[in-house]
């Protein structure tokens, strides 16, 4: 009797309807943004996690230990590239997974095939601040560039999961109608400011304002990554009021007492924007992202 049990329930455990669902494959972003287009394009099939959140200046990571034990345990990892993550690679190196280190199957980089602005020219010293050798790599703020990304993302998925690639496929094409639906609303939003200028904290919206026809003025950084001085912000709020400057921009994150002083002094209006995707409460995709700035923006202009 006892044997007839046991042989009855491996019976059921075989049967079809009873198998094991698919185990996702673990994913681990550079940050919050990268996980929200991951999750988009992998859907049911994905787990993702992130390291750094939007809330946080990306230029100013720092590595936990503890972030390690989840990149050991990943199939896939999407780096932001661009020298923006280096803290990144050297956790994935530290994780001793051979799976995801560059170059493998398991690691996407998300700038591959983007269009790169401000790339450095002629010699690079500490003098000219914390700049980016391969170029600003703020790119995913343009959203046509999220084409690129996901397309990066879906590859990097159908690699490591080819099971599963007509969803992944299936998951591209509908975030792109999404883009393509929403992408000429904000255009026609920003459509009147075409050639004005904005004064931007760090020279991370660039791709954001060429995207949209806008114009760098200069920012509250004297140089990338270097904190402001009085002099600087007396001195950017002059040229301002002579060109006509309006609107500052400058992210959530950011210290305010310098962007406060020259709103002040120029009679430019400061304007906060998310983030990131989470970056504020209500932002939770790269569409309500996109969607907030740009009607903030438009706002002030």
């Amino acid at each position: 009797m006892k044997l007839f049990k046991i042989m009855a329930l491996a019976a059921l455990v075989l049967l079809p309807g009873a198998a094991p669902a698919a185990a996702k494959v673990d994913v681990v972003t550079a940050n919050q943004d990268l996980a929200w287009v991951t999750g988009a394009v992998g859907g049911g099939h994905v787990s993702v996690d992130y390291l750094a959140a939007s809330g946080q200046d990306p230029h100013l990571i720092e590595p936990r230990p503890s972030q390690v034990v989840k990149l050991a345990r990943a199939k896939m990892v999407v780096s932001i590239g661009m020298d923006l993550d280096i803290w990144f690679g050297s956790l994935i190196r530290a994780a001793g997974n051979g799976g995801i280190l560059t170059g493998a199957r398991g690691f996407v980089d998300a700038s591959r095939g983007i269009h790169v602005l401000q790339v450095p020219q002629g010699k690079l010293d500490p003098s000219r601040g914390d700049i980016h050798i391969y170029g600003n790599p703020h790119y995913l703020l343009a959203p046509s560039n999220l084409r690129i990304v996901a397309r990066n993302i879906t590859d990097g998925l159908k690699r490591v999961d080819s099971s599963n690639s007509a969803a992944y496929e299936g998951n591209y094409a509908s975030l792109m109608t999404r883009l393509n639906q929403a992408l000429p609303g904000w255009k026609a939003k920003l459509a009147g400011a075409r050639g004005k200028g904005v004064v931007t904290y760090h020279q991370s919206l660039i791709y954001f304002l060429s995207e949209f026809g806008l114009k760098e003025a200069g920012n509250v950084e004297p140089r990338p990554g270097l904190e402001p001085t009085p002099g600087h912000v007396t001195a950017l709020a002059r040229d301002m009021k002579q060109d006509g400057v309006k609107v500052i921009l400058t992210e959530s994150y950011r210290p305010r007492r310098f962007s406060d002083l020259l709103a002040r002094e120029s009679g430019a209006k400061l304007v906060i924007i998310p983030g990131g995707v989470g970056g504020e409460k209500g932002i939770g995709d790269y569409f309500a992202l996109i969607s907030a700035i740009v009607d903030r923006v438009a706002a002030a202009l």
